[in-house]
């Protein structure tokens, strides 16, 4: 309804006069719920064609494109995924808006055209003007992106290691400790010391941001893992996916990352119990009225929790005031199969100031330890 404003105006504001006359388009097939902005273009061009204004277009050719009032052609999500299908459908030559080009054109064997206005689409496929295809978009993993590295965490060299170890064969892991103890610090060091990310990951993240429409301002591709920490108060609609055509959740945006939940417990218990299929299954199905969508998510979930309420049951330097009651209650809130679930559980204890202060040993950074991480994993892929 909002294209037919937007379609007429752009093609008056590309100066060409628009047909007094009623027109009807066909958005087949018709029971398929149709969502988002990328069908202005082609509409645009079906009517153009229909005027006579575009002579002809060439066969297996697709148009996308969103139309602002004046005719300038606005970037639009899921460039990824509609370049791949429309690669397998034999499609030879796809028109898009500029800003989505480059990541258009980390698809290979076809070419992608980046246009800025409905002008410049007429010109083109009158072969009034050329525009050559974008250059294929080379991949490079980026590590700049980390800011935290392990080298900061003094002590807790038991809990390093069972990081580590958790990160070399992609294991969930539990870290129970009270407050004070580093917990969070480390769990947040994880993406430091996880595996280079390869074309194929990149690929596979990239499409989810695009579908989400969460892809950084010019960035074509998503050239690093993902280390995504959703507060507590999250709905489990967001943390699986959802909304009328289902976008993907916290648990696909972390694909191929790290899902982090700090404060578990004081997770709503039905958010915590959805995650119960994906972290088995490493997909997550979503059925809702208008479809049924299944998302990757293959992440590495790290949680932390205190051992009680008041956080210090088992401390040596504090003293607990929960009843035996309220720390049952409180540790029941987490089920048995969600446990079974994560594969090591540590325990993180505080490490004394006075430790700290002597303690003169050379610390590991992040890229040391990576390079064992990675060469696990070469070993895991050869076996």
């Amino acid at each position: 309804k909002e294209a037919k404003e937007r379609v007429k105006t752009a093609i008056k504001n590309s100066g060409h006069e628009f047909l007094s006359r009623k027109i009807i388009v066909n958005l087949s097939p018709a029971d398929l719920r149709k969502e988002g902005t990328f069908y202005d273009l082609p509409i645009a061009v079906a009517i153009l064609l229909n005027m006579g204004v575009i002579k002809m277009i060439e066969e297996r050719t697709v148009v996308i494109g969103e139309l602002s009032l004046d005719g300038h052609i606005n970037r639009v999500n899921g460039i990824l995924p509609i370049c791949l299908e429309a690669k397998r459908k034999g499609i030879n030559k796809i028109i898009l808006p500029k800003e989505n080009a480059k990541e258009g054109a980390l698809v290979d064997g076809i070419d992608v055209i980046g246009v800025e206005n409905l002008r410049e689409v007429i010109e083109f496929f009158n072969n009034k003007i050329k525009i050559s295809p974008e250059k294929k978009t080379e991949f490079e993993y980026n590590t700049e992106y980390i800011n935290t590295d392990f080298e900061d965490v003094k002590g807790q060299k038991n809990v390093k290691r069972a990081l580590e170890v958790a990160t070399a064969g992609g294991h969930n892991c539990l870290l129970i400790g009270s407050p004070g103890s580093g917990k969070t610090m480390m769990a947040q060091r994880v993406a430091s010391i996880l595996p280079d990310l390869t074309f194929e990951e990149a690929i596979e993240i990239t499409k989810i941001y695009s579908i989400a429409g969460n892809m950084p301002q010019g960035e074509p591709i998503i050239n690093n893992r993902q280390y995504r920490a959703p507060h507590y108060s999250i709905t489990p609609a967001a943390l699986i996916g959802g909304g009328k055509i289902a976008k993907p959740g916290e648990i696909s945006l972390a694909h191929n990352g790290v899902l982090f939940l700090d404060e578990l417990p004081q997770f709503n218990k039905n958010t915590l119990e959805v995650l119960r299929a994906p972290l088995e299954d490493n997909i997550v199905t979503i059925s809702r009225v208008n479809a049924t969508l299944t998302y990757p998510c293959d992440f590495m979930f790290v949680a932390s929790m205190n051992p009680c309420p008041c956080g210090f049951y088992g401390a040596s330097d504090k003293e607990c005031n929960c009843s035996e009651q309220a720390i049952n209650r409180y540790m029941g809130k987490i089920s048995g199969p969600l446990l079974d679930r994560i594969d090591i559980q540590i325990e993180v204890t505080p490490v004394k100031y006075e430790k700290l202060q002597v303690e003169n040993i050379k610390i590991e950074s992040s890229e040391m330890i990576k390079q064992r991480v990675n060469m696990a994993r070469k070993i895991q892929l050869k076996r």
